[in-house]
């Protein structure tokens, strides 16, 4: 298999950095799941951008870690739909978090992994299901939480943190992974100004309903 094709995702475009900010001004990646085919295609896309940044390998043979994405594929019957996180304006995640690990930043609901202590409280208060709790990893490695063991093995206990679509922020450019990836063109990136009034915001975020 050629370099090239090994690859797991490798962004075809992109747009400068003054274009990226203004995109995602009250943005979020919205899916079309009745054209959803459940390849998964998003899910690896996620992963190999997100884990640039730890060293982790994005090819094939070179992930050292479990494939832990930030938006998940779910399917109910014979239907299958990309969910990721809408970035809420009043985001009732950030109002749940006890240690205020999430705030927003142009518009994009972040999560801080260095403050997150894992308590599932954001997960418990999105409405989409879009965050999760998954162990932490850095340069390829799990990281343990400190004085956790588990009680048969006094074996350390993996870091835990929440963990949600950012838009791709840590690579400072671009369209989000999912998007670019997707073969049936089942994700795009709504954009819309903060200041926009409601019905206006329906028609830029939902034009097909």
């Amino acid at each position: 298999m050629s370099g090239a094709r090994n690859m797991l995702y490798r962004p075809t475009s992109r747009m400068g950095a003054a274009d990226r900010t203004s995109a995602v001004a009250s943005s979020f990646v919205v899916a079309d799941g009745g054209q959803c085919i459940g390849c998964k295609a998003c899910e690896l896309a996620c992963f190999a951008v997100h884990s640039q940044a730890g060293g982790i390998g994005a090819s094939v043979g070179t992930v050292s870690v479990p494939v832990v994405p930030k938006v998940y594929v779910v399917r109910a019957g014979d239907a299958y739909v990309p969910v990721q996180c809408r970035h809420c304006e009043n985001a009732p995640c950030a109002h749940a978090c006890p240690v205020q690990a999430i705030r927003q930043e142009d518009g994009v609901v972040m999560i801080d992994e260095e403050r997150c202590i894992g308590c599932t409280s954001c997960v418990l208060a999105c409405p989409f299901g879009a965050i999760e709790v998954t162990p932490v990893y850095r340069a390829g490695h799990v990281v343990t939480q400190s004085g956790l063991t588990r009680h048969a093995n006094r074996a350390a206990l993996p870091r835990t943190a929440a963990s949600k679509c950012d838009l791709c922020a840590e690579t400072a450019d671009g369209q989000p992974a999912c998007v670019e990836a997707c073969p049936n063109q089942v994700l795009r990136l709504a954009k819309g100004a903060v200041d926009s009034p409601p019905e206006r915001r329906r028609e830029v975020f939902f034009p097909r309903l």
